[in-house]
């Protein structure tokens, strides 16, 4: 069985990123955080894979 495992955080503003405030705000940094999530997600539903596994 092959499964794929993504382990994140919720972006969530003050709880990811955080490194990068400043110069961005929480805001900001989480909605990068989002984007990544979501490029990271494509990748993987492209991926050839019996299972997927989303933890948050």
């Amino acid at each position: 069985m092959n499964t794929l495992l993504v382990i994140a955080k919720e972006p969530r503003p003050g709880r990811v990123k955080t490194r990068l405030t400043p110069p961005f705000t929480p805001v900001e940094a989480a909605a990068l955080a989002e984007a990544a999530l979501a490029d990271t997600l494509a990748a993987v539903a492209a991926t050839p894979a019996r299972r997927r596994v989303l933890v948050l």
